[in-house]
């Protein structure tokens, strides 16, 4: 009898927490201007408008309520039913910061730590050869230090990417030759049978630059997927499913689409050739300049689970993720991660990197003001009359032109989704300037 009783309260509270919805509240309610948040929705309506977005989804929410919402489009501009903040997108590259969490949640468990090297996991990686800058013209050398946890959840581990998304040099195009880590790219010549077995793989290709000296975006948490898989002995969809999306009702998010979940997922687009501009319809109400990605993504099915960009989710899923980590790791009552880790989590793990570091990988203006922690990236403000600096925002995107960003000091979380590759409009920072200034100052 007992035990019925403890299976019912358990199955009451797991009923709960996956019907949670974010309540919507008069900004005025959380001290925001609701003004000037409507300021918002001009910026992406002219980008939906003038046929360059095939639709946008925006929420802003503050201590776990709604405080802006706004949407408009279908799923997909010739047919499809219109977009809200239960639509489902790809979210690619938003799947890292997920993952990174539950690398997180394995080091407060005493499961594995942030400084053990990859080789603890994977022999294979005890003894990497580094290309310098990708290339295969100059002589390789034998790794100064071995790879660690740490390295891989920073981007600085010496790995690389395919040259579709940023990948440097020859190494990269390896990458794309054989399909690296391939759960949505596989290579036509190579079936991908694991994420396990795309580690071992990934060890032989050298590293473009010596681990913890350089930030080089990566498939460094693809990696980290596997050392999840390997720890815990299950695949990573079931254990992402069992520690954050059970927990925080985020029922929409997943690697593999479910025919029901299939019906409100958005299609992807790209943007239109001159060639492609020239058959399409402009006397429609939208002038559009987009066409259907080649590649659809929503109707790939993976052989493994991308822990680097696999994850499809609402930006009302993404919200509750988001609201936890504003939140130092509890949300609707649930904690995933405790304060001390949520500390770890959000710390720069980059300190020893100089600005040039990241230079490649942010551009020449931003690598002054952008670091990492163990996870997400970090935007920096620098006061202009005390020369301190503070995080302004924590923050990440996907290459289908998704966005987030944390404003612990603010109490803010925003997401952002449409779907065209490559991202091309980055509103992120813009609007959370806007959001910063609706609140008010006490």
């Amino acid at each position: 009898m007992k035990r019925l009783i403890t299976a019912i309260i358990v199955s009451l509270i797991s009923v709960q927490i996956q019907a949670f919805e974010f309540e919507a509240v008069e900004p005025e309610s959380l001290g925001f201007d609701s003004a000037k948040l409507q300021k918002i929705r001009p910026i992406l309506e002219d980008l939906y408008q003038d046929g360059r977005i095939p639709h946008y989804a925006m929420g802003v929410y503050s201590n776990g309520q709604n405080i802006y919402l706004t949407y408009n489009g279908k799923t997909s501009t010739d047919s499809g039913s219109p977009v809200d903040e239960n639509t489902i997108y790809w979210l690619a590259s938003m799947t890292k910061p997920i993952v990174s969490t539950a690398i997180m949640k394995l080091q407060e468990e005493g499961k594995l730590n942030l400084d053990d090297k990859l080789s603890k996991f994977f022999p294979e990686y005890s003894d990497m050869l580094v290309a310098p800058g990708g290339s295969y013209e100059s002589t390789l050398e034998p790794a100064k230090t071995e790879i660690t946890l740490r390295h891989l959840i920073t981007h600085t581990s010496g790995l690389t990417y395919q040259t579709t998304v940023s990948g440097v040099g020859d190494v990269a195009e390896q990458y794309d030759e054989f399909g690296v880590m391939g759960c949505f790219r596989p290579s036509k010549d190579r079936a991908i049978e694991s994420l396990e077995a795309e580690a071992e793989f990934l060890a032989q290709l050298p590293l473009i630059s010596h681990p913890g000296e350089a930030w080089n975006y990566s498939v460094g948490i693809d990696l980290l997927g596997s050392v999840i898989e390997r720890v815990t002995g299950k695949r990573l969809s079931s254990y992402l499913d069992e520690i954050i999306f059970t927990p925080l009702g985020m029922d929409s998010t997943t690697f593999n689409l479910t025919p029901d979940l299939m019906d409100r997922t958005v299609d992807t687009y790209t943007a239109a050739t001159p060639g492609q501009l020239a058959l399409l319809d402009d006397e429609g109400e939208i002038p559009w300049k987009v066409v259907k990605s080649p590649i659809n993504f929503k109707n790939i099915k993976s052989e493994c689970d991308s822990g680097g960009g696999g994850l499809y989710g609402s930006i009302s899923d993404y919200a509750k993720y988001l609201s936890m980590i504003a939140n130092n790791g509890e949300f609707n009552g649930v904690r995933i991660l405790s304060e001390e880790t949520m500390a770890i989590h959000l710390k720069d793990q980059t300190e020893q990197l100089r600005p040039e570091a990241f230079r490649r990988g942010f551009g020449e203006d931003a690598s002054s003001y952008m670091k990492f922690s163990a996870g997400f990236g970090r935007k920096i403000d620098v006061d202009e009359v005390t020369g301190e600096s503070a995080v302004d925002y924590y923050f990440w995107g996907g290459a289908a032109n998704t966005a987030f960003w944390v404003d612990m000091e603010n109490d803010t979380v925003g997401v952002f989704a449409t779907q065209i590759r490559p991202s091309l409009y980055n509103k992120n920072n813009e609007i959370e300037q806007i959001v910063d200034e609706a609140r008010s100052k006490q």
